[in-house]
C-alpha cells in the first residue's frame, strides 16, 4: 500500500525515533481491519477505524475498548506476546507514544516474533515437529476448562451457528460455478439443514452442560507460532463475542480442518486425540463432522470475500477464487456419514504400540485412545487407587472402552492403545465391535525381549515418555506373560509400518 494513503498518525509508525526503543528499520503488515509494524523486538498494532457491522471500530472509544478486550483475552494464552496498550498522541504536528498531547488513538504493543516460526510456515517448510500437536492439546484443554461456562439465557449458540453455516453457503451460491458447482452446492445446503436439525437437541444439550464458553474462535496454524521452542496460540476472536462464545468442541474443530486443508490429516488427529486424552470430552464427537464443515464453510467465504474486492480476471482474484474452492470441496468431503472401524494395538511394553497408532491415526483419520493416559486422566479422580492396582487397571480399560464405543456410535475409526495382557481385555474389545457391528482389526506386536529391555530403559532414561512402565514392569509382564492365541488377533514383528487398510 501506498504510505501517503495512510492517516498522518498511522504513517508516523514508520518514524524508527517514536518508538521508545532501539529500531533500524519499520515494517508494516496489513490487514483488512488493522495495521502492524514491526520495529525492533516489538509489533504494535492499530485498528483501522471502520464498521463492517459484525464488528465496529469507528470511533477513538471502541478502538480502546477492543485494543484492551484483545490484550486481555489473548493474554490467556500467550501472556508474553501480549504486552500493553498505549495511547498514541498528537502535539501540534508531531506523533508520539507517550505525552505531551491529545490521544488521538490507541495501540496493542506485543513482542515481536519472526514469520518463519509460525506453524503454518513450519509446516510448509518441512520443519514441523509433530509433538507441538501434543502441547498445543494440552495447552488447549487447560485453557477451555478455565473458562466459565455461558448458557443459552445469555447466548443462543444454535441460532448463531445456524445464521453462520447459511452465510458461509450463501456466499459460495453468489460464486457459481467458480467455487463449487450445483451438484455440490446442493449437497452441502441439504447436509447442512439434515445435520442442524438432527443435531439440534445435542447442540442444546451440550450448552446446558456447560461446554458453550468463551473461547479463541479463530484456532489455526496461521495463529500460532513458537515462542523459545514451544506453541503459543495467539489472535483470538475480540471484536464479536458471538463468533468466540462457541462449543469447545467447535474451538477443536478449526485447527483439525486446517490440517486437513495443509493435506496433513495426521496432525489434526493427533491433536484431537491427545486433546480428547486431556479434556474425556468424547460426548461432544458428534458434532465434530458439522464443525469441520463449518470451520471450511468460514475459510472459504472469507475467500470469497477477499475475491470481491479484487480486480476481476486479476491473479490474484483467481487466486482467492481457487481457494474459495479448495475449502468448499473440503466442505462437502465432511458431508458423507462415516464408516467406523476399530483397531486395537496391544503388545508387552516397549513394543512400539504408541508409535504404530500415530501411524496408523492419520491413514484411517482415527482417534486415537491411550490407556497410559486413560489412567493417568482417571489418578487425578481417584487418588484412592493404586495407579497400576487391579481396581485401576480394571477402570482404566473399562473407561477406554466406554471413550471408544461413544466415538464409534458418533462415526469415528477409534484405534485403542493398550497392553491388553489378559484375555478378558482382548474378549472385551471384541465385544465392544461385535455389539457396536464394527470391523475389527487387531494387531498383536511381537518384538524380541532384548529390544524391549533397550527400549524401555531408554525411555526411562530419557524421562518424556507418558508411560511409567518400567523395567521392573517389563519384567512382571514377561513372567506371567502368554502369548495370545485368539484367531481374531494378527500378529506382526514391527511398528515401523501400518498394517491397517490403506487408503
Amino acid at each position: 500500500m501506498n504510505s501517503s494513503l495512510l492517516p498522518p498518525h498511522v504513517k508516523a509508525f514508520f518514524a524508527p525515533d517514536l518508538y521508545p526503543h532501539t529500531s533500524a528499520t519499520v515494517d508494516m503488515i496489513q490487514t483488512h481491519i488493522s495495521w502492524v509494524f514491526l520495529a525492533g523486538d516489538y509489533a504494535y498494532k492499530l485498528k483501522k477505524p471502520v464498521n463492517f457491522g459484525f464488528l465496529d471500530f469507528s470511533t477513538l472509544a471502541d478502538r480502546r475498548h477492543y485494543c484492551e478486550r484483545e490484550l486481555l483475552l489473548n493474554r490467556r494464552l500467550s501472556p508474553e506476546i501480549y504486552l500493553d496498550v498505549l495511547p498514541v498522541y498528537q502535539h501540534g504536528d508531531r506523533y508520539a507514544l507517550s505525552p505531551p498531547g491529545t490521544i488521538i488513538d490507541y495501540c496493542l504493543k506485543m513482542a515481536r516474533f519472526e514469520q518463519s516460526a509460525l506453524l503454518e510456515n513450519k509446516l510448509l517448510s518441512g520443519r514441523f515437529d509433530a509433538c507441538w500437536m501434543d502441547s498445543l492439546a494440552e495447552e488447549m484443554a487447560r485453557f477451555h476448562r478455565e473458562q466459565e461456562s455461558i448458557y443459552a439465557a445469555d447466548i443462543d449458540h444454535v441460532h448463531l451457528l445456524d445464521e453462520h453455516i447459511r452465510a458461509n453457503i450463501e456466499i459460495a451460491a453468489s460464486h457459481m460455478p467458480a467455487v463449487m458447482d450445483q451438484s455440490r452446492w446442493t449437497l452441502v445446503s441439504e447436509y447442512a439443514a439434515a445435520a442442524q436439525y438432527k443435531l439440534s437437541p445435542l447442540l442444546i444439550a451440550r450448552q446446558l452442560a456447560g461446554h458453550v464458553r468463551h473461547c479463541h474462535g479463530d484456532l489455526h496454524l496461521k495463529n500460532i507460532t513458537l515462542i523459545d521452542g514451544h506453541p503459543r496460540v495467539f489472535d483470538c476472536i475480540e471484536f464479536n463475542d458471538e463468533f468466540a462464545t462457541i462449543d469447545t468442541m467447535n474451538d477443536i474443530a478449526f485447527l483439525v480442518m486446517d490440517c486437513d486443508a495443509h493435506g496433513h490429516g495426521e496432525l489434526g488427529m493427533r491433536f484431537l486425540s491427545r486433546y480428547l486424552e486431556q479434556s474425556a470430552d468424547y460426548d461432544g464427537l458428534p458434532l465434530l463432522p458439522l464443525y469441520l464443515f463449518y470451520r471450511a464453510g468460514v475459510r472459504g467465504k472469507v475467500a470469497c470475500l477477499l475475491a470481491e474486492e479484487l480486480e476481476q480476471g486479476s491473479d490474484k482474484h483467481a487466486a482467492a477464487l481457487h481457494e474459495a474452492r479448495h475449502y468448499f470441496e473440503l466442505a462437502a468431503g465432511y458431508c458423507p456419514v462415516p464408516a467406523p472401524r476399530l483397531f486395537a494395538i496391544g503388545g508387552l511394553s516397549g513394543s512400539g504400540k504408541s508409535h504404530l497408532a500415530l501411524l496408523g491415526c492419520g491413514v484411517e483419520h482415527a482417534v486415537i485412545i491411550r490407556s497410559d493416559a486413560t489412567r493417568k486422566r482417571l489418578a487425578h479422580t481417584h487418588p484412592e487407587l493404586a495407579l497400576y492396582g487391579s481396581k485401576m487397571n480394571q477402570l482404566t480399560y473399562d473407561t477406554v472402552l466406554a471413550a471408544a464405543s461413544t466415538a464409534l456410535a458418533a462415526g469415528r475409526p477409534v484405534i485403542l492403545d493398550a497392553a491388553f495382557l489378559h484375555p478378558d481385555q482382548r474378549l472385551a474389545v471384541k465385544k465392544l465391535a461385535d455389539t457396536s457391528e464394527t470391523p475389527l482389526c487387531f494387531y498383536w506386536l511381537e518384538i524380541e525381549t532384548e529390544v524391549l529391555r533397550s527400549r524401555v530403559a531408554r525411555r526411562q532414561q530419557a524421562g518424556s515418555d507418558l508411560s511409567d512402565a518400567d523395567l521392573a514392569v517389563l519384567d512382571l509382564q514377561l513372567a506371567a506373560y502368554q502369548r495370545p492365541s485368539e484367531p481374531w488377533i494378527e500378529h506382526i514383528s514391527s511398528s515401523d509400518a501400518w498394517p491397517g487398510r490403506q487408503r
